[in-house]
């Protein structure tokens, strides 16, 4: 398992920045349950995939607005997904999730993808991914009005062809 440090996170990690309107970097993870899912398995949906871990302050904080935000958009077409880096055995990291009724997929994330994401500046950190594989928001932190933003993103990327 994946363990990174505070530390680790505000180091630049040499991968070019990720931007909106670019095609988002392919992934292809273990999930929980014990397969993988790729980000091309949401191919033609809106998708919304949230870097985080389970030490970090903001990112528990956020998990009741997520659960919401996920309930609201899913009939939509909109997938989400977590992608939890931490230290803890999947086990552990699912007894989490049951405690804090964590409401959509999660994946466990790699080196790689965090590199690829250029997500390492801290977490939490969340991508709006349109129908075609393109990021369409990278949002940083928690930032006050946060959900209001990704709504937007989400309308608008639902909206597009």
């Amino acid at each position: 398992m994946l363990a990174i440090s505070a530390v680790a996170l505000c180091v630049a990690c040499g991968a070019p920045p990720t931007q909106q309107n670019t095609q988002a970097p392919p992934f292809d993870l273990p999930n929980l349950a014990g397969g993988k899912t790729s980000l091309a398995s949401f191919q033609g949906k809106v998708v919304v995939v949230d870097f985080w871990a389970t030490w970090c302050t903001p990112c528990i904080k956020e998990i009741p607005e997520y659960t919401t935000f996920y309930a609201k958009n899913k009939s939509r077409g909109v997938e989400m997904v977590g992608v939890v880096f931490d230290s803890g055995e999947p086990a552990e990291i699912q007894e989490f999730l049951q405690k804090t009724k964590v409401a959509y997929p999660q994946l466990l994330g790699a080196d790689e993808v965090l590199k690829n994401y250029n997500a390492n500046q801290g977490f939490p950190t969340t991508f709006v991914i349109g129908k075609k594989g393109q990021i369409v928001k990278k949002v940083l932190g928690s930032p006050t009005g946060k959900f209001e933003g990704l709504q937007k993103a989400v309308d608008d990327a639902l909206a597009s062809s």
